[in-house]
């Protein structure tokens, strides 16, 4: 671990623990052109040899402390299930792909919103759907669960968590308003439901009232102090964002259901194998409540990788599929 960094003790303590569990030194890196989130490239995923987490420059103090410890959980959630073989990442290939896209293309045609979009749209829209929830399902169970531990664990840290968490919300559940329009509302809604449901989940942990969706996010507020009947009634029914609380109640209930481990216990190999193998359940009971249970597969990075490098040849002969030759 480089120490021209000012590190607050919890976190170096942190470091210095994966460093020894993982066998390996983890580089920290500060880059103007770092999103707010921080980047994690790792060796296990992408074999690079080596352990880097990059912040962004303007990140400072308590802020700066959070990105990086975040980012070495899911490191020792990695490294952990690699040692014991576990490691797989969320990949996909053309028999997965072709179903779920075929399913899409469906849903584009049933809702009246988009089944008269242009048809060049909706070849474009079929696999940016099925990619963007592969990029979803990539990323946000691991980063709960360390939200989670951290919660748990790092008290300390605590004010900047929840600064961050408020701005995430509210950029997450953003993304995509502005192409709204052009989507069926199930995926908007399914979308916008997993990132309601995480951050339900860490209102609840945090006990922090302003991470609730339904406080923090401006187009949920009116759904506030309804009743059940009232929400009912053919006025919000229609709505995207009445749907997304729906959807979002019943994700964050699987992820109550789903989350029981003790996270408050000594951290040990065990504990992040157990928080891996967690990632990967919630993604399957979510998967099954949402209808996606086999569009995507659990494999080892090297097939992602080539996955990926295929994808322009695999999304063209998906088209052709689904649409015909031009």
């Amino acid at each position: 671990m480089n120490h021209s960094f000012n590190l607050s003790p919890v976190l170096r303590e942190l470091l210095e623990f994966a460093e020894g569990c993982l066998g390996t030194e983890i580089q920290l890196v500060r880059r103007t052109d770092v999103p707010p989130q921080g980047v994690l490239i790792d060796d296990f995923m992408f074999g690079t040899g080596k352990h880097v987490i990059a912040f962004s420059s303007s990140q400072l103090g308590m802020l700066k402390d959070y990105t990086i410890c975040r980012h070495c959980l899911e490191l020792l959630a990695k490294g952990c299930a690699a040692k014991n073989n576990d490691f797989r990442v969320i990949s996909f290939s053309k028999e997965c792909a072709l179903p779920a896209c075929q399913q899409i293309y469906l849903d584009i045609l049933k809702d009246e919103g988009t089944r008269n979009i242009a048809v060049w749209r909706k070849k474009q829209l079929v696999f940016l759907l099925y990619m963007l929830f592969h990029e979803a399902f990539s990323e946000l169970p691991l980063t709960l669960l360390a939200n989670l531990v951290i919660s748990r664990k790092y008290p300390v840290i605590r004010n900047a968590q929840v600064y961050f968490l408020l701005k995430e919300s509210m950029r997450d559940m953003h993304d995509l308003v502005p192409v709204k329009e052009f989507l069926p509302q199930r995926y908007f809604v399914l979308h916008n439901g997993m990132y309601y449901a995480r951050d339900m989940l860490l209102a609840y942990v945090l006990s922090e009232y302003k991470l609730n969706p339904v406080i923090n996010i401006p187009e949920l507020q009116r759904f506030r102090n309804l009743d059940v009947k009232e929400m009912m009634s053919h006025r919000w029914s229609r709505s995207p964002w009445y749907h997304t609380k729906m959807v979002g109640d019943a994700l964050s209930n699987i992820l109550k259901l789903t989350i029981t481990m003790d996270m408050e216990r000594d951290f040990n190999e065990e504990y992040f194998r157990e928080i891996f193998a967690l990632s990967r359940e919630i993604l399957s009971r979510w998967g099954v409540m949402m209808g996606m249970q086999d569009w995507f597969v659990w494999e080892s990075p090297a097939h992602l990788k080539a996955a990926l490098s295929a994808q322009q040849g695999m999304e063209s002969a998906i088209q052709q599929e689904i649409f015909g030759t031009d």
